[in-house]
């Protein structure tokens, strides 16, 4: 039998290639795929990934009011905070809001990401099954309740047969409001009792109490100082005198937990822009009010005098504290006046962790 040495060969360096050929492509795989990660690990805005590993936004939606007790959106702003921290990688889009209800009604949908509201809506829309949570204070006090001047109403009680307004119902300003009113032995006309109560924006009020449409209103800053001013409204009850001695959270900052969970880093930029705004304004009272002052009057159309502004934030205390006790409370009160039915657990409503990482990281500078 006779051997063909000269194809066997052939045969045997043909395999000798064929393997090498894979371990060069098997090699090169490999380079590549930790090309990639490397690639992956740094996204294109440069914000830190999440827990997942998964690239942060780099769009950011927030929402405010454009109201005193939102000052530090709007310093934040105005002064760049917010921008400054994000960096240049991450968009801010912004979106002004008459009323928590339409907030809250955008922060579910994902209009907007993150935002500046009352406490009364974020708590009504938790206990709905609502996917919100509260991340830093904002400003406590601010709200007042006011009367025209010649609708003979000197206290509480004298708001009998009257029409006040609130921005919504079952409302801050609504539960602080029935709150006073039950002090005094008064109801709403939807509790059987006699005070009527309607809805309106702040500016509609202010022509309200000119046209005598209206008997009182509980309203925010600068709205009450302005009231005061243009047509004579009387401070019935200060700020400082409402519910909680004026300790009620008047505007928290919030989220949803699922932006919260997927960016984390960008959430603590915004809350560090927060917390910049609000020393700004502790540390700068008079440039600061200028600045809300030129905020306000692009949003509003209408010019506040440095009086008005002045008084508003003296009337509101700007501090990123929280006192989460004070929300629980709150919304016993807002069951007890039939405004929530049902469960009213807030644990889990609240979460400080971010904020209180970004506290200590500039006390630490």
């Amino acid at each position: 039998m006779t051997i063909n040495r000269n194809r066997s060969g052939k045969r045997n360096l043909f395999y000798k290639l064929r393997r090498k050929s894979k371990l060069i492509v098997s090699a090169l795989m490999a380079g590549i795929l930790l090309l990639l990660a490397g690639c992956g690990s740094a996204g294109a805005s440069g914000a830190a990934g999440s827990a997942g590993g998964q690239k942060e936004t780099d769009i950011v939606k927030l929402g405010y009011f454009p109201n005193i007790t939102h000052a530090p959106a709007l310093v934040g702003l105005e002064k760049g905070f917010f921008q400054t921290e994000l960096g240049n990688g991450v968009k801010l889009d912004t979106k002004v809001f008459p009323n928590g209800s339409l907030f809250m009604d955008a922060l579910s949908t994902g209009q907007i990401d993150i935002g500046y509201a009352g406490p009364e809506p974020v708590l009504s829309r938790y206990l709905q099954g609502g996917d919100v949570v509260v991340l830093s204070g904002v400003a406590t006090g601010g709200n007042v309740l006011v009367a025209r001047k010649d609708s003979g109403i000197e206290s509480i009680k004298d708001l009998e047969g009257k029409t006040v307004a609130t921005p919504a119902r079952g409302c801050t300003h609504d539960i602080s409001l029935r709150i006073l009113m039950q002090a005094a032995g008064l109801k709403m006309q939807d509790q059987g009792g006699t005070v009527k109560q309607v809805t309106q924006t702040p500016a509609d009020m202010l022509t309200l109490f000119q046209q005598k449409q209206l008997d009182a209103a509980v309203v925010s800053e600068p709205w009450a100082s302005q009231m005061e001013a243009l047509v004579g409204a009387k401070v019935i009850v200060d700020a400082g005198q409402m519910p909680w001695q004026g300790n009620l959270p008047s505007t928290v900052l919030v989220s949803t937990k699922k932006f919260v969970q997927q960016n984390p880093e960008v959430v603590k930029k915004i809350l560090k822009g927060n917390v910049d705004a609000i020393n700004f304004i502790q540390e700068n009272p008079a440039e600061a009010a200028a600045l809300i002052n030129q905020n306000l009057t692009q949003l509003t159309k209408k010019k506040l005098t440095p009086e008005v502004v002045q008084k508003s934030l003296a009337r509101t205390h700007i501090t990123s504290d929280l006192d989460p006790q004070i929300l629980a409370d709150m919304e016993q009160k807002a069951q007890e006046f039939k405004l929530v039915q049902g469960n009213i657990d807030t644990k889990g409503l609240v979460d400080l962790t971010l904020l209180k990482q970004v506290l200590q990281l500039k006390e630490s500078r």
